[in-house]
């Protein structure tokens, strides 16, 4: 954490006494409404302040935190101090806050709202609040402040520190000009507009949090984590990773133990000196060795260290098969080694087009393919590794989609589906099918056809082809009187049959099911 004036009249003081005497001022004035807006806007700026101070303060009280982590023996003494300041401030803070939102609801009502006051100009909330007798909150306020005040002040031990803490946090009534000094309550909060009251309670914890954080700054440099008694010194290379693909840099830290923040050690890399403490090499497939020196102090400490370059292995691979198809669409499962997959895009060359599935990290979905076209196409991709664009690319055939076949769905004698396509099968089976289905499928590739007629032929005994259309996927009542009628060993087919493709478009099926009563 940054260091602070030590000088008791700090430009920031200054300003806060400043302020300070501008409230007092102001007590005596008929408050426009403008003023009391103004009041606001400094209640604003020091809340914010105060924000932004108990940020700062975690940070230390986190510095802290590792530091006993990693070294209870050493810094648990400050760390369990440090624990009792945030809970100290914490406390009186709270404490504050009730005070405010009680000034606020005393004007307002119940239903008061420290963020939006209503009469800001009330003269009597504050002092009803703080100065009641006997239950009033302002000498109760003032101990807790002289008490805080003197247990932060042991805290630190240091004189100049402690004359800040007791300029920001004094409790001896303002001494005007004429006037007998009254108590700091009174001074404070008798007749004083509730605007006003609210800026000076936001202001006390302003300054809780400024001691608060003068303290932490003080425990954290008790710890003295950065010195040098230590009984080894060693220079170390911490690669981001060991293994990168071709195209990729490889890039390591170099880190000296235990070095000292306040003297900046010097990087050495073969022999050239580096701006920083970070390495950044670009190179070539295979194994790669480098080596130097840190010096600090005008000690060198020497390292070595060793990585590898791979060739890309991003995948571009189809879901299902290893060229795509025309006509429908084609998953791809896309991944690049080590780059998040929402970092990486793909394009087509050739045509068609590619967009990532939605739902899902690694498929894209290729579309718009056609042999008219080109007979192939080509997937780019490409990402954003270290400021640097890596691309990969990989070309796939484009087939034309296999033409659909008829089948009939059934289902075993142990209740499993089945698809039928010719040869023998029971009568049963064929009295109880309502209708036929169309599909290419070869095992993996599944794209179902809507049939839309089809034609059923037997032949009599005089040899005669007797043909019987359906302009649906169901047989027609007569093509199942036929089947009822024929005898085991008949033999009879299913032809023309006309479907839509998943696009709409009609395909005429050339392949005829033969059918063997069995």
């Amino acid at each position: 954490m940054a260091g602070v004036s030590r000088k008791p009249n700090s430009p920031r003081q200054k300003m806060i006494n400043l302020m300070y005497l501008v409230f007092i001022a102001m007590m005596a004035l008929n408050v426009s409404s403008e003023v009391l807006d103004g009041f606001e806007l400094v209640e604003n700026s020091l809340r914010i302040s105060t924000e932004n101070s108990t940020k700062r303060n975690e940070q230390v009280m986190g510095k802290l935190n590792l530091a006993n982590e990693a070294n209870p023996a050493k810094a648990g003494e400050w760390y369990s101090r440090g624990e009792d300041v945030k809970k100290q401030s914490a406390e009186l803070v709270d404490y504050i806050n009730e005070l405010k939102l009680r000034i606020v609801q005393e004007a307002d009502g119940k239903e008061g709202n420290m963020n939006d006051i209503k009469q800001k100009d009330n003269l009597e909330a504050s002092s009803r609040v703080m100065l009641a007798p006997v239950v009033g909150e302002g000498k109760k306020l003032r101990d807790r402040l002289e008490n805080y005040r003197g247990n932060m002040s042991v805290f630190v031990g240091d004189p100049a520190k402690i004359a800040i803490f007791e300029s920001l946090l004094n409790t001896e009534a303002p001494r005007k000009a004429g006037i007998i000094p009254s108590s700091w309550e009174a001074a404070l909060f008798e007749n004083m507009p509730v605007a006003a009251a609210i800026t000076l309670l936001t202001k006390i914890q302003s300054d809780i949090r400024y001691v608060e954080g003068e303290v932490l700054s003080t425990l954290i440099t008790n710890v003295d984590e950065g010195d040098y008694r230590v009984n080894k010194m060693e220079a170390l290379v911490i690669p981001r990773s060991q293994i990168v693909t071709n195209g990729t840099p490889y890039q390591a830290q170099l880190v000296l133990a235990a070095v000292d923040s306040t003297r900046r050690p010097e990087y050495f890399l073969n022999g050239k000196k580096l701006d920083d403490e970070w390495i950044t090499i670009s190179s070539g497939v295979g194994e790669h060795q480098l080596s130097g020196e840190i010096v600090a102090d005008g000690n060198r400490y020497p390292y070595t260290a060793s990585y590898s370059v791979t060739a890309s292995t991003a995948t571009i691979a189809p879901v299902l098969m290893n060229f795509l198809y025309e006509q429908i669409d084609n998953d791809l499962e896309i991944a690049m080694p080590g780059i998040a997959s929402g970092a990486v895009s793909a394009r087509l060359n050739g045509q068609g087009s590619i967009q990532k599935k939605p739902g899902e990290n690694n498929i894209w979905t290729v579309r718009g393919l056609n042999l008219s076209g080109s007979p192939e196409v080509e997937v780019v991709l490409s990402a954003s590794v270290a400021g640097r664009t890596v691309s990969e690319s990989k070309k796939f055939k484009v087939r034309p989609l296999p033409p659909p076949l008829p089948f009939i769905t059934y289902k075993d004698a142990n209740g499993t589906p089945r698809k039928f396509t010719s040869g023998a099968i029971s009568k049963r089976i064929l009295v109880e099918t309502n209708s036929i289905e169309a599909a290419v499928d070869d095992g993996m590739l599944y794209v179902p056809h809507t049939v839309t007629g089809f034609t059923m032929i037997i032949v009599d005994g005089m040899g005669n082809s007797i043909p019987e259309v359906s302009t649906s996927a169901e047989f027609t009542p007569r093509q199942k009187e036929y089947i009822r009628n024929l005898p085991r060993g008949k033999r009879f087919h299913i032809g023309q049959v006309k479907t839509l493709d998943p696009a709409g478009n009609p395909v005429s099926i050339g392949y005829s099911m033969e059918i063997i009563i069995n």
